[in-house]
């Protein structure tokens, strides 16, 4: 399935000025000046085995006087460490371009109003609508802060997504941080203050609960943020919740299971987490919890009976966060605060316990929501319906937008005179390369070279069409094409994915038409072989041309036995293999 990785990386001013009134207030914004952890979080990538996705690095600056500063400083990051990955800058120009198309295109201002690159659950909105645009099928959310250890994060990452387990298809998979020493628990210290607010401990239990038990897959009451991968079934109805202060990861959670998806925690799925050590005051890092729990908790208890929705209580997210967003959270803000007020004035930080009481105050009369937040989510909710149905409609104006930031853009322009040249020797190590011509001599190689040739086509250029008469057998090259078919309202149903060393065309052995569409994801190059040639060579060299007859009807019987286990895991059983699951 076609996958983009989405990344934001969060810039402020330079370390001499510092923060400015009317800045956007983030946990460790990079000053302007210093290079960041985003090149290292770069760099840990390069160990993947698979890096078969697109990349966006979504550019978030403190304010718009240095967005311009931001981008350079991003993009040469981006360019230095060399992933060699499709990589796309999503900055607030191409915001600005994507609303003034809007706006011309007559889509209402409240829904508009979502392309916002200001606070953190935005910030996650533009992850997953970049990740939208360049048409997408799982989006996978890692933070800038992060190391990538596991080679093989990527197929983790997208083992169970999409497919059936327990009776349930899997739209979200949430991964876990390991901290600096190698284990799943934050890295703090349990101090007195915390006694009634044991946030760190409940999530503890949480842990252990989830992460720490098989089996492997399970419904979990929290995600993180950095570590969250997102079928477009999910985020294409459920949008990050704009009102949300902090929190915005377990907070989409709620919402999501409000809208009848559950997320799974994958506990094969971890990625390091190191950010740099908080500067914020715990009084300051106490109230914004205050204000999130509240938040969270007047959503839960603002629900009421909604068609194709579900109610949820505190009790589904137990032990954390479910423990804070009971009628217990007034009784905890107030003890928690009045012993943090106490921590600080034994230590004469007079100021410290004054903003320590007035959480107090905060907490009855000003972070509860002023309007009902589940009606203000419902309604948030459409307007993100409408904007996924208006990118729809108009994806190839908005793309174009898009590809303006393409830095690693392949060159897609298709020389045919190129590849008619092609010659003899490297079309018989194209041929080499694969697996299944292991067995196959030198000799056997250049037959099949002489009666092959290479074509390429450009992203989502048509290599066949359903109703198309061709008897031509395919031999992935390079990139990846789709295999498709249209609905009623001609949106393409994807069927497959065929990637690099993949075969096409077998069915040709028995039928001259194509039944699908066949569509280039991105740049593809393809070796064919026509059925007429192959026939000749079966009569020239029998021997050899039924060799080569048997590794296209292999190929075919493979892809007919995983098609029978998935009709069969998914409609019959129910559930997908679990053999690995514990």
């Amino acid at each position: 399935m076609r996958t983009v990785v989405v990344i934001p990386t969060y810039w402020g001013r330079k370390n001499e000025i510092g923060f400015k009134e009317g800045d956007i207030v983030y946990d460790h914004a990079t000053p302007i000046d210093e290079e960041g952890t985003l090149g290292r979080t770069l760099e840990s990538m390069k160990i993947l085995k698979k890096k078969d996705f697109k990349l966006v690095v979504l550019i978030c600056p403190t304010h718009m006087e240095i967005e311009h500063e931001a981008e350079e400083k991003a993009r040469k990051i981006v360019k230095g460490v060399k992933l060699e990955v499709e990589t796309y800058l999503f900055t607030r120009k191409t915001l600005k371009k994507i609303k003034r198309f809007g706006r011309n295109s007559q889509l209402k201002e409240n829904v508009l109003s979502l392309l916002s690159l200001q606070g953190y659950a935005n910030v996650r909105n533009m992850c997953i609508f970049a990740s939208h645009l360049l048409n997408s099928d799982i989006t996978v959310l890692i933070d800038d802060d992060e190391v990538i250890e596991n080679p093989d994060f990527m197929d983790i990452a997208r083992e169970f997504i999409g497919k059936r387990v327990y009776g349930e298809t899997v739209y979200g998979v949430a991964g876990y941080y390991l901290n600096k020493y190698g284990n799943y628990y934050d890295d703090v210290n349990i101090e007195p203050w915390m006694t009634y607010w044991n946030r760190f401990g409940s999530k503890s239990k949480a842990f252990d609960k989830i992460i720490g038990c098989g089996p492997r897959l399970k419904h979990t009451p929290f995600v993180f943020g950095g570590a969250m991968v997102v079928h477009k079934n999910l985020y294409q109805i459920v949008a990050f919740d704009p009102n949300i202060p902090r929190g915005e990861d377990i907070d989409y959670l709620i919402n999501a299971k409000m809208f009848g998806f559950d997320f799974f925690l994958d506990n094969k799925l971890s990625i390091k987490h190191l950010p740099p050590k908080q500067t914020h005051p715990i009084w300051k890092r106490t109230r914004e919890d205050i204000y999130r729990f509240i938040y969270e908790k007047s959503k839960i208890d603002s629900q009421y009976e909604v068609s194709n929705m579900r109610i949820v209580s505190a009790k589904d997210f137990f032990p954390y966060p479910g423990e804070f967003l009971t009628d217990e959270l007034e009784n905890k803000i107030f003890k928690t605060n009045l012993l943090l007020a106490l921590e600080y004035l034994a230590n004469n930080e007079v100021e410290a316990c004054k903003e320590s009481i007035k959480n107090i105050y905060l907490s009855i009369h000003e972070a509860i929501p002023k309007k009902d937040p589940f009606t203000a989510y419902r309604k948030i909710q459409k307007y993100w319906e409408k904007l996924i149905d208006f990118t729809l409609e108009n994806k190839k104006e908005i793309r174009r937008i898009m590809e303006e930031k393409n830095l690693f853009k392949v060159d897609v322009t298709v020389d045919k005179e190129h590849y008619e040249k092609i010659g003899l020797e490297e079309k018989k190590e194209i041929l080499k390369k694969m697996k299944e011509f292991k067995d196959f001599s030198e000799e056997e190689l250049e037959k099949i070279a002489r009666i092959s040739a290479v074509k390429a086509y450009k992203e989502d250029e048509f290599i066949f069409k359903e109703g198309d008469e061709d008897s031509s057998f395919y031999i992935m090259i390079r990139g990846c094409l789709r295999i498709i078919k249209y609905n009623e309202r001609n949106e393409e149903i994807i069927l497959a994915d065929i990637c690099s060393g993949e075969f096409l065309g077998e069915t040709a052995i028995v039928n001259e038409r194509h039944r699908v569409n066949a569509v280039a994801s991105e740049f593809v190059e393809l070796l064919f072989l026509k059925q007429e040639n192959l026939e000749l060579l079966i009569k020239e060299d029998p021997k050899l041309g039924n060799k080569l007859l048997l590794v296209f009807l292999e190929k075919l019987s493979k892809k007919l036995d995983k098609t029978n286990r998935l009709f069969q895991e998914n409609y019959i059983l129910g559930s997908s293999s679990l053999s690995d699951m514990d």
